[in-house]
C-alpha cells in the first residue's frame, strides 16, 4: 500500500494534469470574441503560443480529422490557424494514471463550433488519449491521440440565438 504522501503526490499530480487541460481548453477558446468572430491574428498567435505552452518540444498530436503535427512548432502553426470562427471545448471523464514522473490519461472531448468558411455550426466529440510527463517540477503534454466519433452539423449558428430567450 502507497504511503500517504506517495498518495498525495499522485492526486496533486492528477489535478495539475486537469489545470493543464483546463488551460489548453480556455486558450483555445479566447481566440474567439463574444459575438463569435476570429480575434486579429497577432491576438490569436500570442494564445496559440499559451496554449501550447502546455507541450513538451518533441510532443505528436494526432489530431484525427485534422492532421498529425510533430513538434511544439508544427503544433502551435495549427493552433494558429485553426479552421474554426468560433469553439467552446468540453474535456470530460479524466481517468489519468501516473507512473512516477509519466503519466496517461484518457479524456472525452465534447465541443460545439462553427467553421471558418462556411459558416457552418458542428458538434464535435471525440476520445483522447494523452501522455505526460514532469519535468523541473511541470507537467508537459507528450503525446495526444485523438479518435473523432463524429462531426454533425447543427442547423441553426450559435450566434442567432446567443442573446434571445428560448422560445421551443
Amino acid at each position: 500500500m502507497a504511503s500517504l504522501e506517495e498518495r498525495v503526490r499522485r492526486l496533486e499530480a492528477i489535478e495539475e494534469i486537469k489545470r493543464m487541460k483546463a488551460h489548453y481548453a480556455l486558450c483555445a477558446d479566447a481566440k474567439y470574441t463574444e459575438d463569435h468572430r476570429r480575434k486579429p491574428q497577432d491576438e490569436i498567435d500570442r494564445i496559440a503560443r499559451d496554449q501550447v505552452s502546455v507541450f513538451t518540444e518533441d510532443a505528436i498530436w494526432d489530431n484525427g480529422l485534422f492532421g498529425r503535427f510533430e513538434g511544439k512548432t508544427a503544433i502551435w502553426e495549427f493552433l494558429r490557424a485553426t479552421p474554426w470562427r468560433f469553439s467552446v471545448h468540453m474535456y470530460m471523464n479524466p481517468l489519468i494514471e501516473v507512473h512516477g514522473e509519466s503519466a496517461s490519461g484518457s479524456w472525452v472531448i465534447w465541443e460545439v463550433a462553427t467553421l471558418e468558411e462556411s459558416g457552418r455550426a458542428v458538434f464535435l466529440s471525440a476520445t483522447l488519449d494523452d501522455e505526460y510527463v514532469r519535468r523541473d517540477g511541470r507537467w508537459y503534454t507528450s503525446r495526444v491521440a485523438m479518435t473523432n466519433r463524429f462531426m454533425t452539423p447543427f442547423e441553426e449558428p450559435w450566434t442567432v440565438r446567443r442573446n434571445q430567450p428560448y422560445t421551443p
